[in-house]
């Protein structure tokens, strides 16, 4: 009970201070103009302020070293990743390592972010699908067989670069650099976008569509996991070995097509045409 009324005095003293200060605000300021203690407390504030400044000023070149030197460790562990990748992809080349196709994946990502040059870089048959490389220095890269669908390409340079047998489903390519480029073999479908120009057929680049007009190519090894090519004309064309999983080849015409040892699991074939078409050892 007595703590109580002792803060309901307290409370009761601080309203009429503050009450009294607002009243005679003027006075009190005045009165306190008069103390020499005041002004010194205030000058070295202001002195303290001039001191943070002096001192920021001065680290600043060594907060700029150590982030440069942030930097040049995570470029590090990037291109390590990439050594790993690539480590893994040569001693195992049949197995996809999803973690380390991630990783690579980050690692071109950050890399291409901050302006480093990926010349020359390495990555056949590697996954890279939904990467962003837009603006990217990928000048002679060895991108052949790699999975690029959906992928960011948008003003990359791909000068000399290889991008044989890719898959480039929905990628955008526009205002890219391709001279040089090869891409022969490579397929596309009517989502991908390719610089203003481009001619297709003088690539040698392969529309994976419904209707598509495909006889005679050679698609041998090819991956067209669930592709649309529904009617599509494959007479002659050599799909050996190629990567049909559930792929919708309905109504398509695949006389004498050598489908030697080609996978067609859970694919759609109905009225598909096979007339001497080689299925040696084709898997359905």
């Amino acid at each position: 009970m007595a703590s109580r009324k002792l803060q309901w005095l307290i409370l009761l003293s601080a309203g009429l201070g503050i009450f009294l200060l607002l009243v005679f605000s003027e006075l009190v300021a005045n009165w306190l103009d008069g103390f020499a203690f005041l002004k010194v407390l205030d000058s070295l504030s202001k002195l303290g302020v001039l001191i943070a400044v002096v001192a920021f000023l001065w680290e600043m070149p060594k907060r700029e070293e150590r982030a440069q030197l942030e930097k040049r460790k995570a470029h590090f562990d990037y291109w390590k990743a990439l050594d790993m990748a690539a480590l893994t992809a040569s001693s195992n080349p049949n197995v996809v390592d999803t973690s380390t196709s991630y990783a690579r994946k980050i690692a071109l990502e950050n890399l291409a972010q901050d302006r480093v040059s990926l010349r020359n870089i390495d990555a056949p048959y590697s996954d890279l699908s939904r990467i962003n490389l837009m603006g990217a220095e990928l000048v002679g890269a060895n991108l052949e067989g790699a999975d690029l669908r959906e992928s960011k390409l948008r003003e990359a340079n791909l000068c000399k670069a290889d991008l044989g047998k890719a898959r480039l489903y929905g990628a955008d390519l526009s205002h890219a650099q391709l001279d040089s480029a090869d891409l022969r073999g490579a397929l596309y479908d009517h989502k991908t976008l390719f610089p203003a120009g481009f001619d297709a057929e003088k690539a040698r680049v392969h529309l994976i569509a419904p209707g598509s007009n495909l006889s005679g190519l050679d698609l041998s090894r090819s991956v067209m996991w669930g592709v649309n090519l529904e009617n599509a004309i494959l007479e002659r064309t050599n799909l050996a070995y190629a990567a049909l999983q559930g792929a919708n080849l309905s109504g398509a015409r695949l006389k004498r097509a050598n489908c030697e040892s080609a996978k067609f699991w859970q694919a759609t074939l109905a009225g598909a045409d096979l007339t001497g078409a080689n299925l040696k050892n084709a898997k359905f």
